[in-house]
């Protein structure tokens, strides 16, 4: 439940085995890669100067960058070409990619099945290709079937065209009113699906005259392909043989196709595998330099995989290893690796949204994790609705693309049924179970001022968290006499017990001390950069114009008083919340009694809790969040580290 301790690891080694090594160091999923260049250039490449590592150390005169390689690329669209054809999605093999192999001679193997494959599949959609065309003029020419007329003799007109169409019956209507205005023969010669056919045959010269006519009867042409002879019904009947024969061969080919997919689905697959691979080792090589001789590496590793690493690469002779904690490390910047339980390990999204934690900050998941369910449960607690949450939780969770989300909800759901066991409701009702704690809507006062304590008890741990983090930044200025410090949070304590003696009309402290302590607290903040570098022996006092930081401090004052009571009533919204729950209910309630029939009753109370789960439930899961992200993390957590993104294949 941490942020995991980070290591620098810098790797030399025969340039000839780079990817072989850059494999090994993938599949172990385990180490962001850096930049090796920058860090030469910056001196930040470090590994022991020993007489057998001299010809290495000589050689980083002589690096640069890796040559690029375009060949996955070609092979990646050939793979997606095949899994398109398949119609099946490949996964990825990492199996095979634990075995030694030879890409170049993967990629031949690949290419043979590759071109047995296409030729085959190009052969069907040529067949496909064909058989649309011939069903197409078959359904023309069946048009035509009662027509006696050679197609030939159609042609060979010297004087005259031809064109047969279809016309609804109200166009064939227009047509027998305007016989006189059309000059062309007009033959009737058979009834289709859409309505009447008809052969048109006209003079050369009148061709756009007639054309524009037939236009306006909305004239359907049918096209009638010229490689074909004969009567229409002579047509017809080669036709339908052909037909035949090409479905044979398409059935033929389709089977032998299934066959090439059955017999190299494994194969494609592995090769998918090795390219993706491949492609990787191309990225990782973008962050690698090279010499003539010699390879170098720079990463951040996890601490605790260290001797996973040695131990896959101990197989590789003359290799050099060294890894460097980020304190021996100059200018270091490591990435942040959340470390945290099955129980926490969902909140880390919540986290995330907000930024990552950076190196040398406290993960907020655990405080998150405990906090965010504590307050969706007192808002939305109901043992029966939480049990659904749970469940859809569950159900989400079983789901690719949908896990961590799905643990998000579940452990939502449990924190809704705990709350709902304390507060006596099931599905709503509060007459079913009894309460072990509180009816909130019996004890309004008590549930509001019991949510400003809640709210009070979290802000104070936020502000430890925030001294906590300003040790580890070693940031004296924030920690001792920022608004987030010891100096914010003692005036923070002085304003909740100067309110609060108001409040109960009790002297808690003196208005006296009170009103010192508050000038003292205030002079302290405005002061804090000009007192931290006095310190801590800085120089200058000022990083700006005193002038322009005094007048910037002051008004600071005015936004931390306001945020440190808004901070504090914003909490009341749980205890709010917690109301409207109960409150809602009953509302869905009455309705459901004034409709007067039980069954309309029963139905107004399932979508009465449908619409509580899936919109109330959505408002108290925006709310919980608002109160984590601008009243708790605004006070200790700025989010602004690297996340730590191993180099991995995936699919």
């Amino acid at each position: 439940m941490a942020v995991e301790k980070m290591s620098m690891m810098n790797i030399v080694g025969d340039v000839r085995i780079a990817d072989k090594v850059l494999k090994d160091l993938i599949l172990l999923e385990s180490i962001s890669l850096v930049n090796a260049l920058r860090e030469i250039e910056e001196n930040s490449f470090m590994f022991n100067v020993k007489d057998e590592n001299i010809e290495k150390i000589i050689d980083l005169n002589f690096i640069s960058s890796f040559p690029k390689d375009e060949k996955c690329e070609d092979c990646l669209k050939k793979v997606e070409k095949l899994n398109s054809i398949f119609k099946e999605e490949l996964y990825l093999d990492k199996n095979s990619l634990k075995e030694d192999y030879d890409f170049e001679e993967s990629i031949k193997a690949f290419q043979s099945i590759y071109e047995e494959i296409i030729l085959t599949y190009d052969e069907i959609l040529s067949l496909e290709d064909e058989l649309e065309s011939i069903n197409k003029a078959y359904k023309n020419f069946m048009y035509l079937q009662d027509t006696e007329i050679h197609m030939e003799d159609l042609r060979n007109l010297k004087y005259f065209n031809y064109d047969f169409g279809v016309l609804t019956k109200e166009d064939r209507l227009k047509l027998k009113k305007n016989y006189e205005n059309i000059l062309a023969a007009v033959l009737h010669t058979g009834t289709g699906d859409n309505g009447e056919v008809y052969l048109i045959i006209y003079p050369s010269s009148l061709e756009e005259e007639t054309t524009r006519i037939l236009r306006s009867l909305n004239f359907n042409k049918i096209d009638i392909p010229e490689e074909f002879s004969g009567t229409p019904q002579n047509i017809i009947e080669d036709l339908h043989v052909k037909k035949s024969e090409i479905e044979d061969k398409l059935e033929s080919l389709e089977k032998k196709l299934e066959e090439l997919k059955k017999n190299n689905i494994d194969e494609v697959q592995k090769f998918l595998s090795k390219v993706q691979m491949a492609e990787k080792i191309e990225e990782a090589k973008e962050n690698m330099a090279c010499s003539q001789k010699f390879f170098y590496l720079s990463a951040w590793v996890p601490a605790s995989y260290k001797n996973n690493i040695e131990g896959a690469l101990a197989k590789y002779e003359g290799l050099l290893i060294t890894f460097k904690d980020e304190s021996e490390i100059s200018k270091s910047n490591p990435p942040t690796k959340l470390k945290n339980n099955k129980i926490f390990r969902p909140f880390e999204t919540l986290v995330k949204m907000y930024g990552t934690p950076s190196y040398n900050e406290l993960d907020p998941t655990p405080f998150l994790s405990i906090t965010y369910m504590l307050l969706f449960g007192a808002m939305f607690g109901d043992l029966g609705q939480g049990l659904v949450l749970l469940l859809g939780g569950y159900i989400l969770s079983r789901k690719k693309g949908s896990k961590v989300f799905g643990g998000l909800v579940s452990r939502l759901g449990i924190s809704s049924m705990i709350f709902g066991t304390l507060y006596g409701a099931f599905f709503g009702f509060e007459d079913v179970i009894p309460a072990l704690l509180i009816r909130p809507f019996e004890n309004i006062d008590i549930v509001l001022k019991a949510a400003i304590a809640i709210g009070i008890l979290l802000l104070f741990i936020s502000y430890i968290f925030s001294m906590l983090n300003s040790i580890k930044r070693k940031d004296l200025k924030d920690g001792l006499f920022g608004k987030d410090g010891l100096v914010g949070f003692m005036f923070y304590i002085l304003l909740l017990l100067l309110i609060g003696g108001v409040v109960l009309r009790k002297t808690i402290i003196p208005k006296t001390l009170g009103l010192v302590l508050s000038i003292v607290f205030i002079a302290l903040m405005i002061l804090k950069e000009p007192l931290s570098n006095l310190i801590l022996g800085k120089r200058p006092l000022y990083g700006e114009d005193p002038s322009s930081y005094y007048i910037e401090s002051s008004f600071s004052i005015l936004e931390t008083l306001l945020s440190m009571l808004s901070g504090t009533v914003s909490f009341i919204r749980v205890g709010a919340f917690a109301l409207t729950h109960v409150g809602l209910f009953i509302a869905f309630q009455t309705i459901g009694e004034m409709i007067g029939t039980q069954v309309g009753n029963v139905i107004v109370l399932i979508l009465g809790n449908l619409i509580i789960i899936g919109l109330e439930g959505l408002i108290v899961f925006i709310q919980g969040l608002r109160l984590q992200y601008y009243e708790l993390f605004s006070r200790y957590y700025k989010g602004e580290g690297i996340e730590f993104k191993p180099i991995r294949i995936e699919r």
